[in-house]
């Protein structure tokens, strides 16, 4: 395990640009959290069963752009010989909180793309290898019903609004992010049985996972 986890700690982009934001945080369902400070900060550590249960329950109406994405994603898939991926609420629930966080909080320092803020109802975290790579693989399991861990590929747009085709060309251009795409490499071994994904105005990121989503939705 050691070995692997040394071996992938490096698949995101690097964010090329900084911009600073005032702290802001959010709610369980990827609002901006408007309630008692306190309260957010005691939700930090533990999420608990109330919580789960909200982010399971929601449905999540993917954008035009969002829905783009799946389906060049699953043709690009296709086109390599694999099968489509059927669509998870729960991990474009774990999506949409994370673009979000990107875009009023972006990663500095060592921190890459997969890093989260200390400015929502999860364990913050600083992606640069070692242990966060598990502290990333868990957070469908830490914020929804989700039973297994979560796989991240994320890109970031410098010059404007975020577009599919942009995501996934970047995407195709990095070996370590392709690989997860399409099973190959490292992640051959793996069958994604879930995805979800959501866009924001300068982020992309897609979760695949090896459970199913139960939640039906």
């Amino acid at each position: 395990m050691s070995s692997l986890l040394r071996s992938i700690a490096g698949i995101a982009l690097s964010a090329a640009l900084v911009i600073s934001f005032s702290p802001s945080a959010f709610a369980i369902d990827g609002s901006l959290y408007e309630g008692d400070s306190g309260t957010l900060q005691a939700s930090r550590g533990a999420v608990t069963a109330e919580s789960r249960n909200v982010a399971s329950a929601s449905t999540v109406a993917l954008t035009d752009a969002e829905a783009q994405l799946y389906r060049i994603l699953m043709d690009y898939r296709r086109s390599q010989g694999l099968s489509s991926i059927p669509l998870s609420p729960n991990l474009s629930h774990v999506a949409r909180l994370h673009v979000r966080d990107l875009e009023a909080h972006p990663p500095s320092g060592s921190c890459n793309l997969h890093s989260w803020s200390e400015y929502g109802p999860w364990q913050p975290v600083c992606y640069n290898g070692g242990e966060s790579v598990l502290k990333m693989w868990s957070k469908p399991r830490e914020l929804t019903s989700y039973n297994g861990n979560g796989f991240e590929v994320a890109a970031f747009s410098s010059s404007g609004r975020m577009v599919p085709a942009h995501a996934l060309a970047l995407w195709e251009a990095s070996s370590a992010h392709n690989a997860v795409i399409t099973n190959s490499g490292k992640w051959q071994r793996l069958t994604w049985n879930a995805v979800g994904l959501a866009i924001s105005d300068s982020y992309a990121v897609v979760w695949f996972g090896e459970e199913s989503d139960s939640s039906g939705r």
